[in-house]
C-alpha cells in the first residue's frame, strides 16, 4: 500500500480543518508519509479510502488522536530560552503578586506544553525563588492536543537531552535518576497539572478558566493566520486583566491585532493584556 500526494493532502486539510495545523506540500512526501502508512497498518486497514471515512465518520476517536499525534512535534528541553523564564520570576510575577488580592491563586497556563519540560520549570524556578510560593498559592497549567505527550509527562520521565541545561544540583534535588533516564520526585510531579485539550476548541479552553500568565511557544507558527488570529483572540479571553502572553523567540502578534501591548522585559519581548474599560 502506498499514498498518493492527493491523499496526504486529503489527510492535511482534515487535520488543519480540526487543530488549525498546516503543512507543507513537501513535508507531507518527506516527513509524515512514511509515519501515516505506519498508523493506517496499525489499524489494520487495507486501503487508504475506508481509512479516512471512518476517520471523518468519526468511528473511532483513538484514530483520529493517533492522527493529531503523528503530526504534533514535542521536542524540546527543560529551560528552553532561559531568558524568558527570568523574565517571569524577576519581573512579571513580582508585578503580579502586587496588583492581585493577596488570597488570589495566581494562574499559569502552557499551551501547548508537549511533554512537560515548560511547566516543570516554571515550577522549579518558583520553588527555587522560594518568596513567592510562601506568600500565595499558585495553580501551574499543561495542555496538549497529543494524548501521548500529556501521559509522557504526567508520568514525569526525562531524558538526558531534556535536563542537559539543568545544573547538577537542581537534578539531583528535584528528580531520581534511574538508568539513563530522570524521573520528576513526587513533590515536584503534584505542583503541576496536565490536561488533553485542543487550542481550537474555544469552549474547552475558555472552560479551563482565566489566567495571569500564558505560556505558548513555538505553536502559532505552524498555524495558517486565520488560525493563528482565532487563537490569539481566545488567549485573550482567558487572561485577567493586566496579564502576560509569552510567545516564541520567532514568533509576534500581528501589529494590526490591538488586545495586546508588546513590551521588551529583560531580554524577552512579552505582550500586555490591554485592560478592559
Amino acid at each position: 500500500m502506498d499514498l498518493s500526494l492527493f491523499e496526504l493532502k486529503k489527510l492535511r486539510n482534515y487535520l488543519h480543518d480540526e487543530i488549525g495545523i498546516y503543512v507543507e506540500d513537501e513535508k507531507l512526501d518527506s516527513i509524515y508519509k512514511r509515519k501515516l502508512l505506519k498508523l493506517i497498518k496499525e489499524f489494520e486497514y487495507k486501503d487508504f479510502g475506508s481509512f479516512f471515512k471512518d476517520l471523518v465518520l468519526k468511528k473511532s476517536s483513538r484514530l483520529k488522536q493517533e492522527l493529531i499525534n503523528v503530526f504534533t512535534v514535542n521536542e524540546t528541553y527543560f529551560f528552553r530560552e532561559k531568558y524568558q523564564f527570568d523574565t517571569l520570576i524577576n519581573i512579571v510575577l513580582p508585578e503580579i503578586d502586587s496588583i492581585r488580592d493577596k488570597n488570589e491563586v495566581i494562574k499559569i497556563l502552557c499551551a501547548p506544553v508537549s511533554t512537560g519540560e515548560e511547566l516543570y520549570s516554571i515550577a522549579i524556578i518558583l520553588m527555587e525563588e522560594g518568596e513567592l510560593i510562601k506568600k500565595r498559592d499558585f495553580l501551574l497549567l499543561g495542555i496538549d492536543i497529543d494524548s501521548d505527550a500529556i501521559e509522557k509527562a504526567k508520568k514525569g520521565e526525562f531524558s538526558e537531552r531534556s535536563v542537559h541545561k539543568l545544573p547538577d544540583e537542581i537534578k539531583k534535588k528535584y528528580f531520581k535518576k534511574v538508568g539513563n533516564k530522570y524521573i520528576a520526585k513526587e513533590f515536584l510531579k503534584n505542583a503541576v497539572n496536565f490536561k488533553i485539550v485542543n487550542v481550537m476548541d474555544k469552549y474547552a479552553m475558555k472552560r479551563l478558566g482565566e489566567f495571569d500568565v500564558i505560556f505558548s511557544r513555538n505553536m502559532l507558527i505552524y498555524f495558517d493566520e486565520k488560525s493563528k488570529r482565532e487563537v490569539i483572540a481566545t488567549f485573550y479571553s482567558m487572561l485577567k486583566n493586566n496579564g502576560y502572553l509569552f510567545l516564541g523567540h520567532a514568533e509576534r502578534i500581528p501589529s494590526d491585532i490591538k488586545l495586546f501591548k508588546s513590551m521588551k522585559l529583560g531580554e524577552s519581548f512579552v505582550y500586555k493584556k490591554v485592560t478592559d474599560s
